[in-house]
């Protein structure tokens, strides 16, 4: 909900571009491999509901995505153009051509880690958004499309996802301490990242409380 917010409200997304389309990809696979999960396992209500879940989450990607071409293109790649504006024609390529290479990762992935159901992919999709937005931030330098709201959100979800009683480890042992203290180790360092950017929030460049003729998102 920051995310829209944000990119509604102050023009400019919390997310670096590569991470929607990298959710994009995993999303729309993890709807279709709990579909066909539910398929096989006699309707299970379960896999039903969580393909269900990943297509809506997918249509909030749609929305971010559909941002970043027609909202954001100036200031997501304005860099690489001498005049620093960014066709809508342009911003469609390099989104389509960052959809197709993360599911094409999403999936080769999937197979090296002997990952059918994608659980190990999910929890990876948690370090991302813990340690990367406060460094997109930072490269930033302005608090405009960030916000210490959703700081705090994202701390909170990372220490939830690397609790002991997480519900990955109830799903399987891959992730209890004993089996796999790699699990728990990362998790320290993503926890670590999520505080990190609450901080670096604080040192950015303030922004104004009203932007584009809206109240900014705190």
């Amino acid at each position: 909900m920051y995310s829209f917010a944000l990119v509604i409200k102050e023009r400019s997304a919390p997310y670096p571009i590569w991470m929607h389309t990298f959710y994009f990809a995993h999303d729309s696979m993890g709807a279709i491999v709990f579909a066909l999960a539910a398929i096989k396992y006699h309707n299970f209500w379960l896999f039903w509901g969580a393909s269900g879940a990943l297509v809506i989450w997918n249509l909030f990607e749609v929305f971010n995505l559909y941002k970043a071409i027609y909202v954001e293109r100036d200031a997501i790649w304005g860099h690489l153009y001498k005049t620093g504006k960014v066709s809508i024609k342009d911003a469609w390529i390099k989104v389509v051509s960052q959809l197709c290479i993360m599911i094409g990762v999403v999936n080769l992935f999937r197979v090296f880690m002997h990952d059918p159901f994608m659980f190990k992919w999910f929890i990876f999709t948690n370090v991302l958004i813990a340690i990367a937005p406060g460094l997109y931030w930072e490269e930033r330098k302005t608090q405009v499309g960030a916000s210490k709201g959703l700081a705090i959100v994202i701390i909170l979800g990372t220490i939830n996802s690397f609790l002991p009683t997480n519900m990955w480890a109830l799903v399987s042992p891959m992730f209890r301490f004993n089996e796999n203290p790699w699990f728990y180790i990362l998790g320290a360092v993503a926890i670590l990242y999520s505080v990190r950017a609450y901080f670096v929030y604080d040192r950015l460049a303030k922004k104004p409380q009203r932007l584009f003729g809206r109240k900014t998102v705190w």
